[in-house]
């Protein structure tokens, strides 16, 4: 079992960055989470519930991928406040045989082409292999096709509404599914922007009941600003890779990441399981966590950092209940991407069948 941080270690934390988004859980009960996800909706839309607007849907716009297990391509398209839309495809699945969605959103791509993307983050196959497992799966692009640039104006321009253009295409689409179709649960995986994305939605919408973000947030470091400069992921007053969306303050002061976690995974048959790359050459992964300082900052290396907090959000069950939160370092990724070996894991999880992933007697991930 992974050791707790040093008392040492603890004091080293910032006041800021500690109130803000704290390697502990603050959520106090079941009630607490009901309270504070309708604060952070509130933020959001202005109310204590989620919209309930419809996007405008094309039916069989055409497969780009036509060697997967598709029976049609639907095009949706959200219209929300201040002008902003997004364009994402829903692609159902021939045979659907489990009668099940997933979300999948692949972050900061550059571009909503889904055949463009670089094939060493494996989006692709990833959509592939739900498919032919027999999900339906709504291709998500994050606001303006994942541009960084574009993400920071938007908190520029519209303040606390900026972060819900992350979020309401996909709490569209299922307000559409819920009206016109009768899957049997809507679920999520995400890498990178995706990832975060994944972690949070959930927190606010319970609709989604297995979510499985890869390399997408971590407690404690983002708010830290030397950490998060040194890092390139998102310090306040960084000029890196200005993620506004990982660490607007207003939004992370009600919930930080490690409450959130537990607000994705509590309730009926709700899951979250994070998923972390250790040969990540991106972010969130050992070379981030050592280059920025973290290690030396919070006294333990990188895997003992995430079995740390991992097992405080367990420990919580006893006060919240159900929560089911889990984890595990993928030690077969080697690049920041969605492995193979996180892919089997994946698809067992939504299985139901374990977490799955493990052969030969290699050491393929680290968990919990």
């Amino acid at each position: 079992m992974a050791k707790l941080l040093t008392i040492a270690a603890l004091c080293l934390i910032s006041h800021s960055a500690w109130a803000i988004d704290p390697a502990t859980p603050t959520i106090s009960g079941a009630g607490d989470i009901v309270t504070r996800r309708a604060t952070l909706i509130s933020q959001l839309w202005g109310t204590t519930t989620l919209p309930t607007t419809l996007p405008s849907v094309t039916q069989n716009i055409g497969n780009s991928f036509p060697g997967y297990n598709v029976a049609r391509v639907d095009r949706y398209v959200a219209s929300m406040s201040n002008g902003q839309t997004n364009t994402s495809d829903f692609y159902l699945a021939n045979s659907p045989n489990n009668n099940r969605v997933v979300i999948l959103n692949p972050g900061h791509q550059g571009t909503c082409d889904w055949t463009a993307f670089s094939a060493g983050y494996r989006m692709q196959p990833v959509l592939q292999a739900l498919l032919a497992a027999g999900y339906s799966v709504f291709a998500m692009n994050m606001p303006d096709c994942g541009s960084t640039s574009a993400h920071t104006a938007l908190f520029a321009s519209y303040g606390n509404t900026g972060m819900r253009y992350f979020f309401e295409p996909a709490v569209q689409a299922m307000n559409y599914w819920d009206t016109n179709f009768s899957f049997r649960d809507y679920n999520m995986i995400g890498l990178s922007g995706g990832g975060w994305t994944t972690t949070v939605l959930p927190a606010l919408d319970t609709r989604i009941k297995i979510s499985i973000p890869v390399a997408g947030s971590w407690p404690g470091i983002v708010f830290a600003a030397p950490l998060a400069c040194a890092d390139n992921i998102c310090g306040d007053g960084c000029d890196a890779i200005g993620c506004a969306e990982q660490n607007w303050t207003n939004f992370f002061t009600v919930a930080g990441y490690i409450d959130l976690y537990m607000m994705a995974s509590y309730g009926p048959h709700r899951r979250q399981f994070q998923i972390l790359n250790y040969s990540d050459n991106c972010c969130f992964g050992n070379s981030s966590f050592v280059g920025s300082g973290a290690a030396t900052f919070y006294g333990v290396d990188f895997p003992t950092f995430i079995g740390n907090y991992i097992v405080r959000v367990k420990q919580k069950e006893s006060v919240v209940m159900p929560v089911y939160y889990d984890g595990m370092i993928d030690y077969i990724a080697d690049q920041h991407q969605i492995s193979p070996n996180a892919q089997s894991v994946i698809l067992s999880i939504l299985g139901s069948t374990g977490p799955g992933g493990a052969g030969g007697g290699r050491r393929l991930f680290h968990m919990w």
